[in-house]
């Protein structure tokens, strides 16, 4: 028969960003407790009180805190760490020939393989962001689209994860929260299977590759 302690830890691994939590002694143990109750009892076929299920979750946080030396778990490593500067985002509402005005640009750049181009395509909306020298051809290729917003001025952070990321829950969040506590803006997130870009403002780069360094 599963023990409380052995349920709790099951239950905390599950979910990355409460391990993270627990071990950085910055979440209520009783709020926790409560919440994670009616799966513990549900498990284990009967009661079980807030104050054992909180005892449990403080021997855990001590455990693996001792176990990895007070950081949480890495998830997987994170790879090569490059920079693209000197970028633009324009934002366009979706229409008829939308797409069509994305063909014409990536014929006019045919010739041009180390210009950085990144296109998205929503519901209403579909994204572009490419180097900054070539805001006159997006002019032209895109002529008589609606146009919604327009950046200047950003970097793209581009980290190359390994293929066991699209398996691993939370492994965005740890990169997107160790930004935030160094508040750090991520104006826009675009990802590829084994690549993750942040889209940043040209004054945050260094703090954000500062912030990543040690993940």
């Amino acid at each position: 028969m599963d023990r409380i302690s052995d349920i709790v830890e099951d239950e905390i691994r599950r979910t990355p960003f409460l391990e993270a939590a627990l071990i950085d002694g910055i979440i209520n143990h009783s709020a926790l407790a409560r919440r994670l109750r009616p799966r513990i009892e549900r498990r284990l076929l009967r009661k079980a009180s807030v104050a054992a299920i909180m005892m449990a979750l403080r021997r855990l946080g001590t455990r693996i805190g001792k176990r990895t030396g007070g950081r949480a778990r890495a998830g997987p490593e994170l790879g090569e760490l490059t920079i693209r500067s000197n970028l633009m985002e324009f934002t366009f509402r979706n229409s008829p020939t939308l797409r069509a005005k994305h063909r014409r640009l990536l014929g006019r750049l045919a010739n041009a393989p180390e210009a950085f181009v990144t296109y998205t395509q929503g519901i209403s909306q579909a994204m572009l962001i490419v180097s900054a020298g070539l805001e006159r051809v997006v002019e032209e290729s895109f002529a008589g689209e609606a146009r919604i917003a327009t950046l200047r001025n950003l970097s793209a952070m581009v980290l190359r994860l390994p293929p066991a990321v699209v398996k691993t829950p939370g492994a965005y969040y740890r990169i997107l929260k160790q930004l935030a506590w160094e508040n750090i803006n991520v104006i826009d997130v675009v990802s590829t299977y084994t690549e993750f870009t942040l889209v940043l403002d040209d004054s945050q780069v260094s703090a954000a590759f500062a912030a990543l360094r040690g993940l």
